[in-house]
């Protein structure tokens, strides 16, 4: 995801150092993925390998400096974003996962299509919390016909019952199309997304998302999220559009869930910059 992806370029951008230096400056070439050029206005100077946040006053990325060439700063994109002054719902990662978001109803539409999709998401967290989590547990000594079963036969049965949710997944078309699909850039809070779209989205319409977090065992989500900005932007020769979304609809489970996806790979790539 290059930077055009992240932020408006044709905006007033701003170049924070870690102690809250604030540089105004530009985009004047981007390329690849990762890569880009900021002119600073005035003779600041930044060292090789120095971590700076970049703004368009919306959004926000941190990049890491390779080069100062006197003209400008050889720059590429950094892994997440993670102001240590944000609210732990805020907190957020730029990540590849495995997500879908599909139009669900414009903001005139969105009182009917909400019901189903309610529905939708909590039958998927039911599942989560029947076979995954265990929440119900395994069946106790005074329910037949486990009464004289072993702690290793029950836990055994758990096992069991992980497997079953799995072979649900696997068959579940939703799940499965994902899992048949490429991992795709995207940004992701506790409160909501961003993405890149080929579908044109309006202020207040809605999307169904569907996501698989990397954890262990595979979680598989639905929600419900409102954009709340939208911008065009373009890769290669083609016009897409960058949305924001906020979550409307979502269990607290999930939303704690996305936190603990975050913490970790913020602590991934922390330990990857050490090395």
């Amino acid at each position: 995801m290059n930077i055009n992806m992240l932020l408006d370029i044709s905006s007033d951008l701003f170049l924070y150092t870690p102690d809250e230096v604030k540089t105004k400056g530009m985009i004047t070439d981007i390329s690849g993925d990762k890569a880009f050029m900021f002119k600073p206005e005035g003779d600041t100077r930044f060292p090789s390998g120095s971590l700076v946040k970049i703004s368009d006053g919306n959004d926000s990325c941190l990049a890491r400096v390779v080069e100062d060439t006197g003209q400008g700063l050889k720059m590429e994109l950094d892994s997440y974003v993670s102001p240590d002054k944000e609210r732990r719902r805020y907190v957020r990662v730029y990540d590849k996962i495995y997500y879908k978001v599909r139009f669900l109803a414009h903001a005139s539409d969105k009182d009917n299509a909400i019901d189903d999709a309610l529905t939708r998401i909590r039958g998927n967290r039911l599942i989560t919390e029947s076979f995954l989590e265990g929440k119900y547990g395994y069946p106790g000594l005074d329910e037949t016909p486990y009464t004289n079963e072993t702690p290793f036969n029950q836990a055994l049965w758990e096992v069991n019952r992980k497997l079953d949710l799995l072979i649900h997944m696997f068959l579940t078309a939703d799940f499965l199309e994902l899992m048949k699909s490429a991992p795709e850039d995207v940004n992701i809070s506790a409160s909501g997304i961003r993405f890149i779209s080929d579908t044109p989205f309006e202020m207040g319409d809605l999307a169904e998302v569907d996501m698989i977090l990397p954890m262990t065992p595979l979680l598989f989500m639905k929600f419900v999220a409102e954009a709340i900005r939208v911008k065009e932007v373009t890769k290669g020769a083609t016009k897409h559009h960058a949305v924001s979304a906020q979550f409307i609809l979502m269990e607290p489970q999930d939303k704690d869930e996305i936190i603990r996806y975050i913490f970790k790979r913020q602590r991934e790539i922390l330990r990857s910059r050490q090395h």
